[in-house]
């Protein structure tokens, strides 16, 4: 680590600054699991009526703890190396969940035999955005890889399962040898109300309601949104283009 921070610092600092990030992503999991261990519980004492209250519950969960702030800092012989500076005002919500929501659920890549592309005949999507094979779309299998539910978190859930659930797959399922294809589903299925929760959260800087009656507020509303999407653009990103989508949503608006 040394050698090559003499010889190319600045891609060193760079290289930990990404190492950081990732780690950073990794942070959606870490802040949201005790959310996720107090909806079981309220689950289990029947405080939840239907899916509406778990929404809720979620929504509010990440609200409480979106602005946690992100940063990283590394003391070395008493001197502070801002590797992720504070200063940035980067937090959870926006540099963790959301990102980690836009690559892991939406984009990733198919398993190599599950789904494959020919490019020659044109079945790779020349922008990024049109390529949907994230969790929320994956087919599910019992391997562990990126844009499926991983072997071994279908294992873990396997081992700690609810009688309900045992009781439930055992009901309306295959039996025993189809429960991990199951807890795939039923994963896959949770993290669609993930996404929805993430996304409603971004309403914390929204101007207005998402149910104000004012046309024009909702339009600023639209706008805020639009902008949050418009990050994972290209940075090629032609005029023309957003000339034409801007046409086509106030279609969609009126």
């Amino acid at each position: 680590m040394l050698a090559l921070y003499k010889l190319f610092p600045d891609m060193f600092l760079e290289q930990c600054r990404q190492m950081s990030y990732y780690s950073n992503l990794g942070l959606f999991w870490e802040v949201m699991a005790p959310v996720f261990f107090e909806m079981s519980d309220i689950y289990d004492e029947g405080g939840f009526k239907g899916v509406p209250d778990a929404m809720n519950f979620l929504v509010n969960g990440i609200f409480a703890i979106a602005g946690r702030p992100i940063y990283h800092h590394v003391y070395i012989k008493g001197e502070c190396y801002e590797i992720i500076p504070k200063s940035k005002g980067f937090t959870w919500l926006y540099e963790a969940a959301l990102p980690y929501v836009e690559a892991v659920f939406y984009r990733t890549a198919p398993f190599r035999g599950t789904k494959s592309y020919n490019a020659q005949a044109g079945q790779v999507p020349e922008e990024q955005k049109d390529f949907h094979y994230g969790i929320l779309y994956a087919d599910v299998f019992p391997v562990g890889t990126a844009g499926i539910p991983p072997t071994l978190l279908m294992q873990d859930m396997l081992h700690f399962l609810p009688q309900y659930l045992v009781d439930y797959y055992q009901k309306h399922c295959r039996g025993e040898e189809d429960m991990l294809i199951q807890l795939g589903v039923t994963f896959q299925r949770s993290m669609y109300n993930v996404t929805s929760a993430v996304i409603q959260a971004l309403r914390t800087a929204l101007l207005y309601p998402l149910d104000d009656p004012n046309p024009r507020h909702l339009q600023a509303n639209r706008e805020f949104f639009e902008a949050q999407i418009n990050r994972f653009c290209r940075p090629e990103y032609d005029m023309r283009d957003a000339a034409k989508l801007r046409q086509i949503q106030s279609q969609d608006y009126r």
